[in-house]
């Protein structure tokens, strides 16, 4: 849908989009240690924070190109049944709900919780929404990306650093960039927030976030599409700010089975709520949100022991 911007020379280094799902798993699986079994106590501590190597050059997680691979047979109602109550299970363990959803390699949807299209806060889900939409404005030529403006792009996805988010949204006008991502996607359960300046107070739902990340390369460049999955696959252990992103679609069940492209995203308290979410790109190329929702009475390792169990109940059978 947008340009490709060749005739510019874009202050990046571009890399070759994999049209194959083998190479997510190539770029991954192999990378010994990429995602540590060990984990950080609760609260973690800032001092935890590890410095962030960027991304190897070559090799990046891709997402297959919708229609490239035949859809996959369609998951048993039983089955589906047992796999959303199997989730609520973990959520309601931890006082919680925890919202479904799996799309398949061909976008297909697989899976769809009850509570899939209720909004919740995005929390650092959005900055997916603010960076696609920086790359297609870039590429279609309406701005130009200067080489701080891409290193603030990846750091906000590989290590969720909320300051680069906070430049990166105030400069461009963040509010826009999500509104123009919805209407893009069609995702009818994402917007702003309603606090000016509050991007992680923006809304969204799980189903919405399914679509977005199945949707993506029909949105951006080949190029642009291969380093934003690229960041998505290199996620540090340790946030910015110290929080432990190893959990959900990160935990060490999942991580043993499959290597992942992912963003996660935290926060609390407003409401006296805690959100913990977790979305990302297996190697197969399904894509699957987890949208965890907990009461502030509900201390963070809980919360993340529910999205690791709803997380592996799900990738194992869908």
């Amino acid at each position: 849908m947008v340009g490709s911007g060749a005739a510019r020379v874009r202050p990046r280094h571009r890399l070759t989009l994999t049209t194959t799902v083998l190479a997510l798993t190539a770029a991954l699986a192999s990378s010994v240690g990429w995602c540590p079994v060990a984990r950080a106590a609760d609260p973690y501590p800032a001092a935890a924070v590890r410095p962030l190597a960027p991304p190897p050059p070559a090799g990046p997680p891709a997402v297959p190109v919708p229609g490239a691979v035949p859809p996959a047979p369609a998951l048993d109602p039983a089955a589906g049944l047992a796999l959303l109550t199997a989730a609520g299970e973990a959520a309601a363990r931890a006082r919680g709900t925890v919202q479904v959803a799996v799309r398949g390699p061909s976008g297909a949807e697989v899976l769809t919780g009850p509570d899939a299209g209720s909004p919740v806060l995005t929390a650092s889900l959005v900055k997916l929404l603010v960076v696609q939409q920086l790359f297609a404005r870039d590429a279609a030529g309406s701005l130009q990306l200067s080489p701080g403006d891409l290193d603030r792009m990846r750091r906000a996805i590989v290590s969720s650093d909320d300051g680069a988010m906070s430049v990166l949204w105030d400069r461009f006008d963040g509010e826009a960039l999500v509104l123009a991502a919805a209407a893009e996607f069609g995702l009818t359960g994402s917007a702003p927030p309603a606090r000016a300046g509050q991007w992680g107070e923006a809304v969204t739902t799980a189903a919405d976030t399914a679509l977005f990340l199945s949707a993506l390369p029909d949105h951006l460049p080949a190029d642009d599409l291969a380093t934003l999955t690229g960041w998505m696959g290199f996620a540090a252990p340790i946030a910015t700010d110290g929080f432990d992103q190893r959990y959900g679609l990160l935990a060490p069940e999942v991580t043993a089975t499959t290597a992942v492209a992912v963003k996660q995203g935290w926060i609390c308290c407003i409401d006296a709520r805690r959100q913990l979410h977790s979305a990302g790109i297996l190697a197969d190329g399904r894509v699957v949100v987890l949208l965890g929702d907990f009461p502030t009475s509900t201390s963070w390792t809980r919360a993340r022991a529910a999205l690791d169990a709803a997380a592996a109940a799900v990738v194992a059978g869908t």
